[in-house]
C-alpha cells in the first residue's frame, strides 16, 4: 500500500472519549510512518500523543465544532484526518469552508461516513478500514472514467474554441480596462473552496458594487438573478448570453475542481446561507453545466434548482452525462432561459 500524501502521516482523530485509546493504539502499532497524533471529541477539548506514548490533553476554546476542528487541524499541521464521531454533513460542510482549500486528507470510519453523507462507502487502504470521502461511494471504475472523459472533452473542447479563446480576450480589453480573466473564489465538492475561471463580462471591481446593488439579508431565498445587471460590459451580454464568458472553466475541469457535469459551484457567501437541505447540493463535484442547467436555466428559485440537482446526485452515471452534454448544446444555441 502506498502513502496517501507522503511518507509521514500527521493524523489528527474525532472520535468520542471510549474510542480514542482504541485508535491510538492500533496507529500506534501500524506499519505505516505515523509522524504525529491527535485527537479532538467534538466537545473543546484535544490532546496529543507526546514521544513517551502519553496522551496529553490541552484546552482549546472554541464556540462551534468545526471552528475547533479546524483550530486542531492547524495547530497540529495534520495532513490527514480520520472521523469516527457522528459528523453532520452540514458540519463537514462548514469545516471545508474554514478550512478554505487548505490541503488535508478526510477519511471517514465506515458507520461514520454513512451517518454523514447516508451513503454505503467504499473502504480504502489507509492505516485503518477507512472511506475517503473525496471517493466516497463512488467506484473506482466509474470514478476513473469520468475523470478521462473531463479531461479528453476538455482538452478537444480547448483546441475546437482555440480562435475564440484569442478574440475574446481582445474584445474584452476594448470594451473596458481591467484583467481579461474573472477569478473567484467557489464552493466545491462537499464544501471545499476553489478558485474558478471566468472572461470577465463585468466592469472591474464588480464585487465591490454588489452590496450597493444588492442586500444578502433581505433575500429570501440564498440565490439570486440580477435582471439588467448595470456592472456587465456590452460584450459581458453577449458572453453570458452564449454561455462563453464560461470557457475558461475547461481549465478547472482539467485541474479537478470541476466536472464537465454537475450541480453549478455557488458562491461562498450564499452557501454560508444554506440550511442542511440545500447542502446536500455538494455532495457531488460541481460542473460546468448539469440537470438544472438544461432545464430550468435562468431560474432564480433554489427549491427547483435543488429538484434538479439531487435528482441528478441519485441517479446520475456517465450516460446521463452524456446526455446532459449533448442537451446543453442545444440549450446553448437556443439561448434557452439565458440571462
Amino acid at each position: 500500500m502506498t502513502d496517501l500524501f507522503n511518507k509521514e502521516h500527521r493524523v489528527l482523530l474525532i472520535a468520542e472519549n471510549e474510542d480514542v485509546k482504541d485508535l491510538v493504539n492500533n496507529l500506534k502499532t501500524s506499519q505505516k510512518n505515523v509522524s504525529s497524533l491527535a485527537y479532538y471529541n467534538l466537545d473543546g477539548r484535544y490532546g496529543m500523543l507526546t514521544e513517551d506514548g502519553e496522551l496529553i490533553e490541552k484546552p482549546l476554546n472554541c464556540h462551534s465544532p468545526s471552528e475547533g476542528t479546524v483550530k486542531v487541524i492547524r495547530e497540529t499541521n495534520s495532513n490527514e484526518v480520520f472521523i469516527k464521531a457522528p459528523v453532520s454533513y452540514p458540519t463537514l460542510v462548514d469545516i471545508m469552508l474554514r478550512l478554505n482549500g487548505d490541503r488535508v486528507k478526510f477519511l471517514f470510519s465506515p458507520d461514520a461516513y454513512k451517518r454523514c453523507t447516508g451513503h454505503i462507502g467504499k473502504t480504502n487502504g489507509w492505516i485503518l478500514p477507512a472511506i475517503d470521502l473525496k471517493t466516497g461511494n463512488i467506484s473506482p471504475f466509474c470514478r476513473i472514467t469520468k475523470r478521462c472523459v473531463d479531461i479528453l472533452l476538455s482538452i478537444c473542447a480547448m483546441i475546437a474554441f482555440l480562435p475564440l479563446f484569442i478574440i475574446i480576450p481582445i474584445l474584452i480589453k476594448l470594451s473596458s480596462r481591467g484583467p481579461v480573466f474573472y477569478r473567484q473564489i467557489r464552493c466545491g465538492h462537499n464544501g471545499r473552496p476553489f478558485k474558478i475561471y471566468k472572461f470577465r463580462s463585468m466592469v472591474p471591481d464588480a464585487e465591490k458594487l454588489l452590496p450597493k446593488i444588492i442586500d444578502f439579508n433581505i433575500l429570501k431565498e440564498p440565490v439570486f438573478k440580477l435582471k439588467n445587471d448595470p456592472r456587465v460590459t456590452w460584450i459581458g451580454k453577449i458572453l453570458r448570453k452564449t454561455s462563453l464568458d464560461e470557457l475558461p472553466q475547461l481549465f478547472n475541469v482539467i485541474k479537478g475542481d470541476l466536472s464537465l457535469v454537475g450541480p453549478r459551484p455557488e458562491e461562498i457567501a450564499l452557501v454560508e446561507r444554506y440550511n442542511s437541505y440545500f447542502r446536500k447540493r455538494l455532495k457531488v463535484k460541481p460542473g460546468i453545466t448539469g440537470l438544472q442547467q438544461i432545464t430550468c436555466r435562468g431560474s432564480t428559485s433554489l427549491k427547483e434548482r435543488m429538484k434538479y440537482d439531487l435528482k441528478y446526485i441519485r441517479e446520475h452515471s456517465l450516460l446521463l452525462d452524456i446526455k446532459i452534454l449533448l442537451k446543453t448544446i442545444g440549450v446553448v444555441f437556443l439561448q434557452k432561459r439565458a440571462t
